[in-house]
């Protein structure tokens, strides 16, 4: 049996700072070190300075960040918005106009509102379970999972510098994280995963990282 197996060592400082107490935490994909700090309750800063992070912006799925003062490891939420404001090659495409298609065909049961008491970041289409959701336009797989609290089976595509659509409790995503998606092209199935109480799309665009109401936009 001839062939070497090759293991993967974690990124960061092998022993924690001289004098100090605490927990590595390994970076899982989208954490950002805002999250991880936030959720940790210690000063971004100083984590920063104490793994020799120069840039708070940067930081790498499996690197072993050391935490002062926590006990335990903790569980550090997946956000939609630091997926979307994340690090990533920018999708540059040479339109003046984004011309959106519905991604789905169904009711819409829900509107966007942006309130705070009746806040509703996109619109929910009602479809039959199962039903093919088409990507809105061309753009790049930024997120495909369900790791997202509340969102479900959950797809996010690029579509450039300042455009992200959102496709969410989908029973299935048919797409990869990374990989280019045409307008139109099926990019998962209609369920209600997440918290859903029926099979629907939820739909968002967003400009900016800023949820915005898709209507004006759909042709």
């Amino acid at each position: 049996m001839g062939g070497c197996v090759r293991y993967r060592i974690p990124l960061g400082k092998p022993s924690p700072p001289s004098g100090k107490k605490g927990v590595y935490h390994v970076v899982e994909r989208h954490q950002t070190l805002y999250r991880i700090c936030k959720t940790y309750g210690v000063d971004i800063k100083e984590v920063a300075s104490l793994n020799g992070i120069t840039d708070q912006s940067k930081i790498q799925t499996g690197q072993r960040i050391f935490i002062p003062g926590a006990k335990k490891v903790l569980k550090v939420e997946i956000v939609i918005d630091d997926v979307v404001a994340g690090p990533d090659e920018k999708v540059r495409i040479a339109y003046k106009k984004l011309d959106f298609i519905w991604p789905v065909e169904g009711k819409i049961v829900n509107l966007f509102e942006e309130s705070e008491d009746k806040r509703h970041q996109g619109i929910d289409i009602s479809s039959p379970l199962g039903a093919p959701i088409k990507a809105s336009y061309a753009g790049k797989v930024i997120y495909s999972n369900n790791t997202i609290k509340g969102y479900g089976n959950l797809v996010l595509l690029r579509h450039s510098e300042k455009f992200v659509t959102v496709y969410a409790h989908n029973q299935e995503n048919l797409v990869e994280e990374g990989g280019w998606v045409e307008k139109g092209q099926i990019i998962g199935k209609v369920g209600q995963t997440g918290r859903a109480t029926g099979p629907h799309l939820h739909f968002e665009i967003r400009r900016n990282n800023r949820a915005v109401d898709p209507l004006p936009f759909l042709k």
